[in-house]
Formats: structure tokens, sequence, C-alpha cells
């Protein structure tokens, strides 16, 4: 089917749900627009950050005006993604030059009800997981007892619209299960892309690496009582996060623990070059690009068995895995062979690998469509 449709010929919009903070969603619909030459990205609402777009030169553009009485969608918006679906539902593209195709991101873009010839393409970062594997969380809370009702409906609300998406793709083969789960529907795994080349080896200084927000998601007070009882440095980067008191005086008090803050793109990849490896611990993570940076920096990862983390360490050939307890944290770091990890764990994340998957995805779903016409 791709050899039938040329992506040159084919005119591609981009639309993303509100931005209330740059994070990882809004890096990947970057890299989206910037492979297929789109300049900009629609949304619901300005973005809330202050600052622009950190990941590139794509502006995100409000549609809102767009919509029938645009002040009372303004005042909806105020309540967070509750009614994203129903203003998604109402954009209507032929005043955006009734695109070829459309590629969405987000859950609640999945509600665009397009020109029957335009192919709509979804990026699922994953299904609300609040709707559903997440549901029973928040039970113990009264707010999530009383907010329960709407949910239930938002949650009927969005397994409606599973029809109005042609073809999805998914960031990993965690959300491919998950979607399949929950939807019932075949995905693409597209892996958010790593700027692999700004990577590097420098050598290995001697000190073991925790990369993020110290908290209890992350698995960080096993990662600290681990290491509390090795003879091993553990150098920690990152914001700090909900760990209890105790678990900062443990930090604290540990010869060989150091916290080095919130650093800056140079100094982690410094800190990645010049690591013996990379300390993993977060729970069930959906994608986790940082056993990626790891392994790219030449240095293997003690992952948790895990999510994203334990479908990506292979064996001993770029890391150990564990099962997230302090004693086989520190099993994994006797057991770790601290050779150099070779660049061909990281290959399939590259920027290159991305655009050429994401463009031969579009052309094979277009012709797809296309071919449903012509029989």
């Amino acid at each position: 089917m791709t050899d039938d449709v040329d992506i040159d010929n084919l005119d591609v919009t981009l639309a993303h749900w509100h931005v209330n903070a740059w994070g990882g969603a809004e890096y990947i619909v970057t890299k989206m627009a910037e492979a297929l030459g789109v300049d900009a990205v629609h949304t619901i609402g300005e973005p809330d950050p202050a600052d622009s777009n950190p990941y590139g030169d794509v502006s995100f553009v409000d549609v809102t005006s767009s919509l029938d009485y645009s002040s009372v969608r303004r005042l909806q918006q105020r309540f967070g993604r509750v009614f994203e679906y129903a203003q998604w539902e109402d954009v209507d593209w032929r005043e955006f030059g009734g695109p070829d195709v459309l590629v969405t991101s987000g859950a609640t873009t999945r509600a665009v009800i397009t020109p029957d010839d335009t192919l709509h393409v979804n990026y699922c970062h994953s299904p609300p997981r609040w709707f559903y594997d997440l549901y029973h969380d928040r039970k113990s809370s009264l707010t999530g007892v009383l907010s329960r009702p709407l949910v239930r409906y938002l949650r009927m609300r969005d397994a409606t619209l599973d029809s109005r998406v042609d073809h999805y793709l998914v960031n990993s083969p965690i959300i491919e299960r998950r979607l399949w789960k929950f939807y019932k529907r075949e995905s693409e795994v597209l892996y958010p892309p790593v700027e692999l080349e700004k990577y590097r080896n420098d050598g290995d200084e001697g000190y073991y690496l925790h990369l993020g927000r110290l908290d209890e998601e992350k698995g960080v007070p096993a990662v600290v009582e681990a290491f509390s009882g090795l003879d091993e440095q553990l150098v920690m980067a990152g914001g700090m996060g909900d760990i209890d008191d105790s678990v900062r005086h443990q930090i604290n008090a540990a010869g060989n623990i150091e916290y080095r803050g919130f650093v800056s793109e140079e100094k982690k990849l410094d800190l990645l070059a010049n690591c013996t490896a990379l300390v993993f611990n977060g729970r069930n993570e959906d994608f986790g690009i940082v056993p990626i940076e790891a392994n790219a920096s030449g240095k293997p990862v003690l992952a948790r068995n895990e999510g994203f983390p334990g479908v990506f360490v292979d064996g001993d050939k770029n890391g150990v895995l564990h099962d997230g307890s302090p004693r086989r944290i520190r099993n994994a770091v006797k057991r770790l062979d601290t050779g150099e990890v070779s660049d061909s764990h990281t290959d399939q994340f590259s920027l290159t690998a991305f655009r050429e998957q994401l463009i031969r995805s579009i052309q094979s779903a277009r012709g797809s469509l296309d071919s449903r016409v012509r029989q």
C-alpha cells in the first residue's frame, strides 16, 4: 500500500489535547510535527505553561475560537479534561482545510469527527488509567467515591469514540497490551524518539546513578535502603519528590549516597557518560526514557522487572533485572557485568527510525482507506 501513497502529496494536520505542562507527550507530538513537516499543532485552550515549546520550533494553536459559544467553551476549559471530549467533537475540520490525514495525540482528541475521506491516526499514550486499570485505586477517598458517577459517564463516553480512529499508534508494548485490553483494537508500537547522537561514554568514575524525581512511585526508598547496605557510591539527580522525611534523612546520613538535586541537561549527560550503571526502580512504567539514555551512553541498567524497562532490558546484554526490593537491587549490583553496552539496543529509538516508521505507517493506513473506495 505504501508504494501508492506519497506522504509529500498529503495534507497532514496534527491535534493534541490541552497542554497543562511541557512533558513527554508534548515532546512526542513536536517530533511528529517535525517529521511530517508540520509547523503547528492544534490544541484546546492556550497552553498553560508560560514558556514556549522547549522541544522545537513547533507552535501549539488554540482552536477554541472556531467553536460556537467560544466564551462558554473557555469557561468549560477551567474544569480540566471533563469537557474536552465534547469540544474536540465540535471542531469542524473542513474549516481547517479538510486534511487528508489527521494525527491526534491524547485520549480526548479521539472524539474528533472528520470528513469521511480523512484518515484519522491516533497516538495513544495510554487509555485514561483512572477510567480503567486504576479505577479502584481511588475508592478509599471521599473525593474518589463522589466522583464515580462522573468517571462512569466519561468511561462510557471514551468507549464510544473508538470507531472514529482508523489506526492506532502506541508508545510501547505495555500500552499496546493495555489498549487491546480495554478497546479491543490492534495497534502499532512507535517508540518515542531519542536524540542518540548527544550521548557518549567517557569511562567509569566508580558511581552508580539514579536519575529522576525522588518519588515513591520511582521506588526511591528501596534504592536508598539497598545502597545504604553496599560499599558502592550512588549519585542521585532529580527534583525532590514525595518521599518521606525518613528517606531524606537516610540519604543525608549515608556516606556513600550523594544527592545533587535537579541538574541541567548538560550535567545529566556528563553523569551518564561517567557512571558505572544506572539504577532504575520505577513501578510499572509505561515507557521510561532514562534506561534508553543510559544504554545510549554505553552504560548498563539495573531495572525493575515491570512495565517497559522489564521488556527493554534483555537478559544480561544491556543490564540486570530485579524485583524492586532492596535485597534484589543489592544482588543485581553484585551480578552486574560493567562492560560497555552495544548501541544495537538503542538504534530503534533514533529520530531517523521514528520518522521513517511514522511515514510508513501513515502511508500504509492511507492506502488501506483509499482501497476501500477502489474496491
